[in-house]
């Protein structure tokens, strides 16, 4: 084999492996890809879902630092992680059958040093539209189904943060929320500054997700040409910054 078709050969290999490893993230098959500008929904590709929401005008995918040290004098150990010691009074929703580290008289594990995370606007429409026919294709539904599973929008600017490790939620999911609501801030390029107003933070298997609203009371505009979110949640940072013009989707800018 010539070394021009070993190369050839080669990144045709490392792109079906990028595809594969996309694919798995939203538990799809890998299919041709498509642009959502050519198509419409519902007759997207699997693919093209798959890049909504971890890879386009409404998502970022991003690695973010995890740094497990704590401000008080007490270190942190795995018992701190849900799940560890099962309680009557657990909440639901958290890890069942111990820890996702190991269980009892496991290895002392080795805490995760980085992570990759997709932060995304959930309340714009096309990711609630890939969304709607991700599940619409996991429970094999007919394909008209899936303009109806399409969540409301409901009020506010929504930012999902998804794939946070779920042991960032060693103190409870609640303390998580309170933290994103005091921290995460929201930027537009032409000054203005957005608060909160309210955050949740759902633990799910070996993830977390983290769901920050803003107001939309006084909406972003074309004019405020790029928005930019930042974050300081105490064991990660995080910063993202989405060029506005580029969300404009069916005519209108979907945040």
């Amino acid at each position: 084999m010539n070394e021009s078709r070993a190369a050839k050969l080669r990144l045709r290999a490392g792109s079906a492996l990028l595809l594969t490893a996309a694919a798995l993230v939203c538990g799809l098959p890998a299919r041709a890809a498509g642009d959502w500008k050519r198509a419409s929904f519902p007759d997207w590709s699997d693919d093209l879902v798959i890049k909504l929401v971890t890879d386009s005008p409404w998502s970022r995918p991003l690695n973010v630092r995890l740094a497990w040290r704590k401000d008080a004098p007490r270190p942190f150990t795995p018992n701190d992680v849900p799940g560890v010691n099962r309680s009557p009074t657990a909440q639901p929703g958290m890890i069942q059958g111990g820890s996702p580290l190991g269980g009892i008289g496991a290895k002392k594990p080795k805490m995760p040093g980085d992570a990759g995370i997709i932060v995304r606007w959930a309340s714009a429409l096309p990711i609630r539209q890939a969304k709607a026919l991700y599940r619409q294709r996991e429970e094999k539904l007919p394909l008209p189904k899936a303009t109806e599973l399409i969540a409301p929008r409901g009020g506010g600017y929504v930012l999902e943060l998804h794939g946070v490790p779920a042991e960032v939620a060693h103190q409870g999911p609640e303390t998580v929320a309170d933290i994103a609501r005091q921290s995460v801030i929201m930027r537009t390029k032409t000054g203005r500054i957005l608060r909160p107003i309210r955050a949740e933070a759902r633990v799910n298997a070996l993830s977390l997700t983290i769901l920050v609203t803003f107001s939309d009371t006084e909406p972003v505009t074309l004019s405020d040409r790029e928005v930019e979110v930042t974050g300081d949640l105490q064991i990660f940072k995080f910063r993202a910054s989405f060029p506005v013009a580029p969300m404009v989707y069916l005519g209108n800018l979907e945040m």
